[in-house]
C-alpha cells in the first residue's frame, strides 16, 4: 500500500461564526514522519537549538564535580539540583581558563570563556581603579556565533536576564552583558517575563500564512519614523558612537522585519499559547517564568538560540530567595559576592552555589517536559552552562565549571563526566560550535586560541 505523507505544516482550517478564519495545528502524526519516526516526512530533523546559561561568581573547585568519570555520574552536593536531569547533563572538570590574571578577573573570565579573547579597554580609560567600567569583549560571544549557524528568521536569538545586572559607570560592557555581537555591541537582555510574553506571543500563536495586522503595520510605521530620526543624528556623532548607533539601528530593523514578516517555523505539536506571567516573589520564580516562555518559543520555533543570564559576571545580587535576611559580615548586610570574598566556602556560600544549579536544573527540566516528535525539547537542544570564574572567593580559574546538557538531535552524548586535567576550558565551547557546523578549525585569540575538540562530548 502506498504511504501518503502529510506536511508538518498541515492545519485544520475553517471559518468561525462571524466569518473569522481559524487554523488549528495538528499533533505529530505518523504520516508526517519518516518510517523510523525520528524526522519529519520532508526529511528535515527537529530544529537544532543552542542555549547559553550563565551564572556569576563560579563554583567551588575540587568540590563541584563528581568523584568518578564516565557515564552515570553521581551528583555532588553542589550539583544536587541537576539530579533529576542528570541523564541529559555532561560535566567537564579539570580544565583551566588561561587568563593573564590582571586586576579584572571577572571581566577577563567572561571575555575569555564566551568570546575567546582578552578584554578590550576603551580609549577613554585614564587609570581609574574600576577599570572594568571601561572593558568590553574582543569579539562575538558564543551565542552570537551559534545564532549565525542555527538562528531562525523570527527571533534570531532571545537574550534574557533574571537577577539585577552588575552596574558600570563607564563605556565598558563586559562585566554587565554576556551576549555581544562584537566590541561594545552588546545585546541588552529582557528581564521582565511579561514583556517577553508580549514580544513573543502578543499576537497569539504563530499562524502559517497570516499577514501583518493593521496594528502591526502601524507599529512598523512608527519604527520607520524613529529610524529617520536616528539617521539624522548620525552626522553629529563620532566614529565609535556611529558604530554603536548602527548596531542599535540593526536591532530596530530586525524588529521591524519581524513585525512585517510571517513566522515560518516548524510549529510543533506542543506549541501553545502560554499563560501571561503573573506576580513574581523570587528570582527562582522569575527564572521559571522565563523557562516556560523559552520552552514555548522553542516549541513554536520562534527562536532557536537563547542566552539566559541568570546573574551577571561579578554579580552583586542578594538572592533573597535563599537569604531572606541577607548575608551578614562584620555586622553589616552584604551581597553574596562580597560575603564570599570575605568568608570563603562556608555553609552559606555553598547554599548559594547549590542554588545556581537548582535553577539551572529547573530550566533543563522544563525543556525535558515538552514533547517533540519522538522525544522532547532537551533531546533537540544544546545547553552550555558556565560562569566567569572557577573560584569566586579567590578569583581562580582552575577546575573551571563547565556543563553541557541536551542531546542536540543526536550530536551529543549525555550523562557523562569527563575530566580534562590541565587542558584549556575554551575547548568545550569550541567543541559545541563545531558540532553546530562552525567551519574554522580553531577558535579564539591570543592565549585562548584552541583547536581542541572534546571527543567525549560528541556522539
Amino acid at each position: 500500500m502506498t504511504r501518503r505523507f502529510l506536511s508538518r505544516r498541515t492545519f485544520l482550517r475553517g471559518t468561525a461564526l462571524g466569518g473569522a478564519g481559524v487554523a488549528i495545528g495538528l499533533p505529530v502524526l505518523d504520516a508526517m514522519l519518516k518510517l523510523d519516526g525520528h524526522a519529519l516526512a520532508d526529511g528535515t530533523e527537529p530544529p537544532q537549538r543552542f542555549v547559553l546559561w550563565f551564572w556569576g561568581n563560579g563554583s567551588e573547585p575540587g568540590a563541584w564535580a563528581p568523584a568518578t568519570t564516565g557515564p552515570g555520574w553521581a551528583p555532588t552536593e553542589l550539583l544536587r539540583g541537576l539530579d533529576s536531569v542528570r541523564d541529559y547533563v555532561s560535566i567537564v572538570s579539570g580544565t583551566s581558563l588561561p587568563t593573564r590574571r590582571m586586576n579584572n578577573p571577572h571581566v577577563e573570565g567572561v571575555v575569555g570563556i564566551l568570546a575567546g579573547g582578552n578584554p578590550v579597554v576603551d580609549p577613554s580609560y585614564a587609570g581609574e581603579s574600576n577599570d572594568w567600567d571601561y572593558m568590553t569583549v574582543s569579539g562575538p560571544s558564543v551565542d552570537e556565533i551559534a545564532a549565525e549557524l542555527v538562528g531562525t528568521a523570527s527571533f534570531r536569538s532571545l537574550v534574557l536576564s533574571v537577577t539585577p545586572l552588575h552596574g558600570v559607570s563607564g563605556p565598558g560592557t563586559a562585566v554587565r552583558y554576556t551576549s555581544h555581537r562584537g566590541p561594545y555591541l552588546f545585546n541588552p537582555p529582557a528581564d521582565d517575563p511579561a514583556a517577553v510574553f508580549s514580544m513573543l506571543f502578543g499576537g497569539g500563536i504563530p499562524e502559517i500564512g497570516r499577514g501583518p495586522t493593521p496594528e502591526e503595520l502601524a507599529r512598523a510605521s512608527v519604527l520607520d519614523a524613529v529610524l529617520d530620526d536616528a539617521h539624522a543624528l548620525d552626522a553629529r556623532l563620532g566614529a565609535q558612537d556611529r558604530e554603536r548607533l548602527e548596531h542599535h539601528l540593526d536591532a530596530i530593523r530586525d524588529l521591524e522585519r519581524r513585525l512585517r514578516e510571517t513566522p515560518m517555523g516548524l510549529i510543533g505539536e506542543s506549541c501553545a499559547l502560554p499563560g501571561m506571567p503573573g506576580a513574581i516573589d523570587s528570582y527562582r520564580m522569575r527564572a521559571q517564568q522565563m523557562n516556560e516562555l523559552v520552552a514555548m518559543a522553542f516549541a513554536c520555533d520562534l527562536t532557536r538560540v537563547v542566552s539566559m543570564e541568570f546573574s551577571s559576571p561579578a554579580s552583586h545580587a542578594d538572592y533573597p530567595d535563599i537569604f531572606p535576611s541577607r548575608l551578614i559580615f562584620n555586622g553589616e548586610p552584604t551581597s553574596f559576592h562580597e560575603y564570599e570574598h570575605n568568608v570563603g566556602f562556608d555553609a552559606s556560600v555553598r547554599t548559594g552555589l547549590q542554588y545556581f544549579m537548582d535553577v539551572l536544573g529547573d530550566f533543563l527540566a522544563t525543556l525535558r517536559g515538552v514533547s517533540e516528535t519522538d522525544g522532547n525539547l532537551l533531546d533537540h537542544s544544546m545547553v552550555f552552562g558556565t560562569s566567569e570564574v572557577a573560584n569566586g572567593w579567590q578569583h581562580g580559574f582552575d577546575d573551571y565549571p563547565l556543563l553541557v546538557a541536551g542531546r542536540a538531535n543526536g550530536l551529543l552524548r549525555a550523562g557523562e563526566h569527563t575530566r580534562l586535567a590541565g587542558e584549556i576550558a575554551n575547548a568545550v565551547p569550541f567543541t559545541l560550535l563545531r558540532a553546530l557546523g562552525y567551519a574554522p578549525a580553531s577558535w579564539g585569540q591570543d592565549q585562548f586560541a584552541t583547536s581542541r575538540t572534546v571527543a567525549e562530548l560528541l556522539a
